[in-house]
């Protein structure tokens, strides 16, 4: 009886940390080509700008300039998230089916 257990828990920690480490490895080929990628990084930096600039003036108590950076802080987000959702679906062959091929059903 201890002997099942002791063999169950050595399978289960052999999982829990073989899982986990497969994934942890960065993707050699990102998604999207470098002009997108390089637009997205410009994207950011010019929102944390906006951000830098509304905290700027909530500090100096200018309101009604820091309401408008919020509503530009609003679009850049949107068109962050829209350029980050067209680059993944660019790129959906690769990454669709990574399930499958990690269980062995992708394979024909």
């Amino acid at each position: 009886m201890k002997k099942s257990n002791c063999m169950m828990a050595i399978g289960l920690l052999a999982v829990s940390v073989a899982i986990p480490s497969g994934r942890g490895h960065a993707d050699v080929d990102p998604p999207g080509n470098h002009e997108q990628r390089e637009e997205l990084r410009e994207e950011m930096r010019d929102l944390r700008e906006l951000q830098r600039q509304r905290d700027r003036e909530l500090r100096q108590g200018d309101f009604q300039d820091a309401r408008e950076y919020n509503e530009k802080i609003r679009e850049q987000q949107q068109e962050i998230r829209r350029d980050r959702r067209d680059m993944y679906r660019s790129d959906r062959g690769r990454y669709r089916d990574w399930r499958d091929s990690f269980w062995g059903w992708g394979r024909d």
